[in-house]
């Protein structure tokens, strides 16, 4: 029996394989989610919300225990991860929602277009430090725990034989930006004043270049998930995208990719219109992993010979299929989509409600 150090650099190498365009013994199979294992362990989402080493042992025992998984993308969580990346309010479950009640996002206009001159004139820094602590009632410090915990529970997955892919978050100024002004309103002003917008973007860029560079070097992580959320083709028409979106997120990848880190490319909503954009990326570098939005047969036709795809198994079909169901879609998967390079995962997290033997059946599909 292989010890778990072996199981660990096993699992490690199938991965490098999938991610260099090769072919590994087996497609790895990587699951992400949060509330899902919850609800699976019987755990309140008030208490998981709110303690970060729970969390962090409730994820790994739930997805250990149904089956032979190579890694976790994310080790921890809390929701006020989430205001922290996007400078949004977060809904707690036991504070602002029922105790049995999963997080939400409450998105609102929490900047101002004012905002953009003091980012200007004083500097992304100031405004995101000062926007944390007034805006967002001292976040820095709510999630100053959880960062400090990160490492404890890298090692503690470490010792299990599972890989944590992707522990840092590093997120463009779009999806910042278009978080804390709202969506409708961040789009207003890509039209009404693009030129202050852009100075602004630019400001906040090469802090959060630094600051993203320090803190992958920090973790010493194999992964990282650069996000691209509001930033998707199917929102923006493509002067737009072409100015304020994919500019700042190629520099993100390119920079991860210069610290010795997979840019794991979390690309929610549909991307399909500027795929071929994304061979101009570092090849055998890069993990496209969709949401199920973007047809993942779509995204293999164009960039399967240029980066790695992971995903896509759909929140609907986790939520209410059946494993024969999902058993017979993943094969589909590792067949046409693999077996080189290729990770199956869920598309985006298994949502809250997926049933435990679906999440089971994925995981065992990779087996045969």
């Amino acid at each position: 029996m292989k010890t778990n150090a072996e199981l660990y650099d096993e699992r490690l190498n199938r991965i490098k394989a999938a991610v260099a365009l090769e072919k590994p013994d087996r497609v790895p199979v990587i699951p992400v989610g949060n509330s899902f294992c919850a609800n699976h362990l019987g755990v309140k989402p008030a208490d998981f919300a709110l303690d970060v080493e729970l969390a962090h042992r409730t994820m790994l025992k739930s997805f250990t225990s149904l089956g032979e998984v190579d890694g976790i993308q994310q080790p921890v969580f809390s929701p006020y991860l989430l205001s922290f990346q996007w400078l949004s309010r977060v809904q707690i479950p036991g504070i602002d929602l029922p105790e049995n009640v999963p997080w939400q996002v409450h998105e609102a206009e929490m900047m101002t277009t004012d905002d953009y001159d003091v980012i200007i004139s004083k500097g992304y820094k100031y405004f995101f430090e000062d926007f944390l602590m007034n805006r967002l009632d001292n976040m820095l410090a709510k999630v100053g725990p959880v960062f400090g915990y990160t490492p404890t529970a890298i090692q503690n997955a470490k010792e299990a034989g599972v890989v944590t892919l992707s522990p840092v978050v590093l997120c463009s100024p779009y999806e910042v930006f278009c978080g804390a002004r709202s969506m409708p309103k961040f789009m207003t002003d890509m039209r009404r004043m693009p030129e202050k917008v852009l100075e602004a973007m630019d400001i906040a860029q090469t802090q959060i270049l630094e600051d993203s560079r320090q803190a992958l070097r920090a973790a010493g992580c194999v992964g990282a998930w650069v996000g691209g959320w509001r930033a998707a083709s199917e929102f923006l028409n493509p002067k737009l995208w072409e100015r304020f979106a994919w500019p700042y997120f190629k520099q993100l990848v390119e920079m991860t990719v210069e610290e010795g880190v997979l840019p794991v490319l979390h690309m929610d909503s549909n991307w399909e219109r500027d795929l071929e954009r994304f061979k101009e990326l570092p090849k055998a570098k890069c993990l496209f992993s969709g949401d199920h939005a973007t047809d993942i047969f779509k995204i293999k036709e164009v960039l399967g010979d240029h980066m790695a795809i992971m995903g896509d198994v759909p929140a609907g079909m986790l939520a209410l299929g059946t494993p024969d169901q999902v058993h017979t879609y993943c094969r589909k998967l590792i067949e046409g989509i693999g077996p080189k390079g290729f990770v199956l995962s869920s598309g985006c997290d298994a949502p809250y409600n997926a049933k435990p033997e679906n999440v089971a059946a994925m995981i065992a599909s990779v087996q045969g």
